[in-house]
């Protein structure tokens, strides 16, 4: 029997023949690009994220404390009238500079003091009876009730006439220490009661700078120790202080008002409410300490990578203060540990990693 190919037959079988091959050789294609794919991600897995790293070491700390503050005035005060009536005169004005004692204003006094003169009337005579009472029952002229009855009489009017002296002496309203009118409450003609504020002094030759020392380093600083403080004002300049007052009582973040005594300069002046730098020294010690570069997240929460068989894994610590680019551990470290200090940024708990140039020293 013999069969009859037509050319179209032999030029279609063909074509099918070599569309089968070129579809097998591009999947052997494929395959073999997906398997190398597959080999160099699984060789990197194996190889892992290259760190440098650093153990804790002991270092001596340079003994200095810096903390950032706000400076005020020592004392202010709102000087308040003790007495009522009307402001007839005033010596001051918003800026005036005052001692203590000064006559800041003058009440209406008339009536004031004529009431001051009856009562030192009625007092002079009052004691001049009792003084004479006093020898009549010494000679048993009168009994011992008439010479209380005297010694009463004698103690109301006593009391009248300190309150009618204090009364007249409370219309000149004085300052009650030495500084600078930052605000004046009255005018001429004005009404006031006591209680009534008439101005507002700052003691501006003495200051006190206010920081807040967290409970780690409150127990370091004592009271009378020197204080160099700095402003930004004075690029190079430095006023001494000494810490005035600690106080036991801390707020909600654990931190202790310091305040740090200091006079004003004239020629470097500072006014309440400027800022400024305190540097206190405190004993040299100690200290186990890493890089900053090895914490990881905030220094609230502070964690830090350590590595132990090519394996990275995240760990809390608690740290002190920071000396210059290191920074205190206080604990969940030890000098044998590997600490990450370079690449923290490409790790994740439990991630393989290769230590470049080897395990850290």
């Amino acid at each position: 029997m013999i069969l009859h190919i037509s050319r179209q037959d032999v030029i279609s079988r063909l074509a099918a023949a070599m569309t089968v091959l070129g579809i097998a050789t591009l999947a052997s294609s494929c395959m073999s690009k997906d398997g190398a794919a597959s080999v160099a991600t699984a060789q990197e897995e194996a190889k892992g994220t290259a760190v440098s790293t650093v153990r804790p070491q002991r270092k001596s700390a340079q003994g200095e404390l810096l903390f950032t503050g706000t400076l005020h005035a020592r004392d202010e005060v709102d000087v308040v009238a003790e007495t009522q009536g009307k402001v007839i005169q005033l010596f001051i004005d918003t800026g005036s500079r005052v001692s203590r004692g000064d006559i800041l204003a003058q009440i209406d006094d008339e009536l004031k003091q004529s009431a001051f003169k009856t009562a030192q009337i009625s007092f002079d005579k009052s004691k001049s009876d009792w003084d004479r009472a006093q020898g009549l029952y010494e000679q048993k002229v009168i009994s011992d009730s008439e010479r209380q009855g005297v010694r009463l009489a004698f103690a109301n009017t006593e009391s009248q006439f300190l309150s009618a002296r204090r009364d007249f002496e409370n219309a000149k309203v004085r300052a009650p220490l030495s500084g600078v009118v930052t605000q004046r409450y009255v005018s001429v003609g004005s009404m006031i009661g006591g209680g009534t504020p008439v101005a507002h002094i700052v003691d501006s030759d003495d200051l006190k700078l206010i920081i807040l020392v967290g409970e780690k380093n409150v127990l370091k600083i004592r009271i009378g120790q020197l204080v160099d403080i700095e402003s930004d004002l004075y690029t190079g300049s430095t006023f001494r202080g000494a810490v005035s007052a600690v106080s036991p009582k801390g707020d909600s973040t654990l931190s202790f008002p310091i305040e740090i005594a200091l006079k004003a300069d004239q020629k470097r002046p500072l006014f309440d409410g400027m800022s400024a730098k305190a540097r206190i020294g405190v004993e040299p010690r100690t200290i186990l300490a890493i890089p900053r570069t090895c914490i990881v997240g905030s220094f609230q929460s502070p964690q830090v990578y350590v590595v132990q068989g090519g394996i990275a894994s995240l760990k809390s610590i608690s740290i002190g203060a920071e000396y210059g680019t290191d920074i205190e551990v206080l604990s969940g470290l030890t000098e044998g540990d590997v600490v990450v200090s370079g690449g923290v940024n490409n790790l994740r708990d439990g991630a393989t990693v290769e230590i470049e140039g080897g395990s850290a020293k």
